[in-house]
């Protein structure tokens, strides 16, 4: 993506949650706490790499973000353009919506966009930087789940006493740096919840960036049907043969390793 364009992008994400600000919607920034072991404990709530691979069924939810039967969307977009690193306002966590405490329903429209930056990112980085396992299997009590088009977290009812977005924001700076301390250079977060408006807004800017994400996804595809020689026309999402093809693919990773 060219840096003229993730700059259009970002500027008009910006500007329209100023201007979302002045008609009235509720606007609420935060920064990323400097000793955020100190936050996790004070709220009582664990954040730790892989420690908490939690299932939590709807019985057990007290909030959910997003869901089936409401809008939601999520963007994790990873870069390692030196000129994008530097619109990036690091270590920004951006709300727009109601807190927490706020929040009356049971579920509730959800967005949710991770810009990450790092001059050392590289094409094998990429995919795991926008994994979802890494926030849902570090935070206590808090589970997100995807499929295709809809995006959802729960938080269970044992934390949702102390649960906020700027702890939720921290939780994901802290776990991101945990495991790819290495290559992030700068980080920034957006949320947006009971504006559905808004959400469709956040949607449409950032098409490009989503279109852009998928034309690396569907290359990368095509690379790997031509290097298997396969000549089905159909996604590896619902083709017949995944699992085989998957365990081949074992086989050629394994291999690489071997011959480096």
């Amino acid at each position: 993506m060219k840096t003229e364009l993730f700059e259009e992008i970002l500027d008009n994400l910006r500007n329209y949650i100023i201007s979302a600000s002045q008609k009235g919607k509720n606007l609420i920034t935060y920064q990323e706490n400097s000793e955020p072991l100190k936050l996790f404990e004070k709220l009582n709530i664990k954040v730790e790499l892989d420690k908490h691979k939690e299932i939590i069924l709807q019985e057990e939810t007290k909030l959910e973000l997003g869901g089936i039967n409401k809008k939601s969307f999520s963007l994790v977009f990873p870069f390692s353009n030196s000129e994008f690193i530097t619109h990036i306002n690091d270590g920004t966590i951006n709300l727009i919506g109601q807190k927490i405490k706020d929040i009356k329903e049971l579920s509730i429209d959800f967005g949710m966009i991770i810009l990450i930056g790092g001059k050392s990112i590289t094409e094998k980085d990429w995919e795991s930087l926008r994994q979802f396992n890494l926030i849902s299997n570090g935070i206590e009590g808090f589970l997100i789940r995807t499929i295709p088009r809809k995006f959802w977290c729960r938080i269970s009812e044992n934390i949702l006493k102390n649960f906020t977005f700027e702890f939720l924001g921290n939780a994901i700076f802290y776990l991101y740096k945990q495991r790819f301390k290495d290559l992030i250079d700068s980080m920034e977060i957006f949320f947006v919840n009971t504006y559905p408006n808004v959400i469709d807004e956040f949607i449409k800017i950032t098409s490009k960036i989503n279109t852009h994400i998928n034309e690396k996804w569907l290359e990368k595809i095509e690379n790997w049907k031509k290097r298997i020689d396969c000549n089905y026309d159909w996604g590896c999402e619902i083709c017949p043969y995944q699992k085989e093809c998957y365990e081949i693919k074992q086989v050629l990773v394994e291999r690489e390793k071997m011959e480096k």
